[in-house]
């Protein structure tokens, strides 16, 4: 599964991964050039793009993608939101090129989906998660995660404490993305033994410490670890 990381974080989050026959776009937060830019300008190329919710972190490109003919997939309120998009059930499989596609709900302060993407031609499966503070499912035979570790709780609470963020941002924070102790909970509930590769999304910035995140993620499933 070759993954590129166009954008992460609360400016804008997009990622194209590809297993050689098919290529889809995670999310288009960022303007519709970006993406051209980060697609080598082969947009045509593109089979679809899987959007989690309707934040414009995630969202900012669908009205262009849509002008230019191109294919995106959301929930139910994305497609309310914008025309044209097409809606996938959860836990409902979809055929997207050579990739299989299953939508699944995840907590956050508006619908949102994950997505598990297997490949029919490498047998590769891909789980992408963001902007949600905990996932009630378990997943099996994995070979890639991308999944967000967006603040630690020691670091947010202190940073609240002394003012350096305001309380009720911490608290919107904790209480709708995932914290690096959820994410490492979510590791140990999973069997990680066929994960080769683990990339870590929407790190906060002053919220985080993206090396001892690393370290930890590292230490828990003996993957190899990315900071988005």
């Amino acid at each position: 599964m070759d993954i590129k990381i166009l954008a992460s974080g609360s400016s804008g989050n997009a990622y194209r991964i590809s297993d050689g026959k098919t290529s889809l776009l995670l999310d288009a937060g960022i303007p519709f050039k970006e993406i051209q830019k980060g697609c080598d300008f082969r947009t045509g190329s593109i089979s679809g793009c899987l959007v989690t919710h309707r934040h414009g972190d995630h969202s900012k490109a669908i009205p262009k993608m849509l002008q230019r003919g191109m294919h995106v997939y959301s929930n139910d309120d994305v497609a309310a939101l914008y025309p044209g998009v097409r809606a996938m059930k959860p836990l409902l499989e979809y055929g997207i090129g050579t990739f299989s596609v299953l939508p699944f709900e995840v907590e956050h302060d508006v619908p949102c989906y994950g997505y598990q993407v297997e490949s029919q031609t490498t047998g590769e499966k891909l789980v992408y998660i963001t902007d949600s503070a905990y996932v009630k499912y378990t997943f099996a035979g994995l070979t890639h995660l991308m999944v967000e570790a967006n603040y630690a709780q020691e670091i947010i609470i202190d940073n609240a404490k002394n003012e350096r963020i305001p309380l009720h941002l911490a608290e919107r924070v904790i209480k709708t993305h995932m914290s690096i102790e959820t994410l490492l909970g979510l590791l140990k509930a999973n069997d990680m033994s066929t994960v080769r590769q683990i990339y870590l999304l929407h790190l906060s910035d002053g919220n985080s410490d993206a090396e001892a995140f690393k370290r930890h993620v590292q230490q828990e499933t003996g993957a190899e670890v990315y900071i988005a």
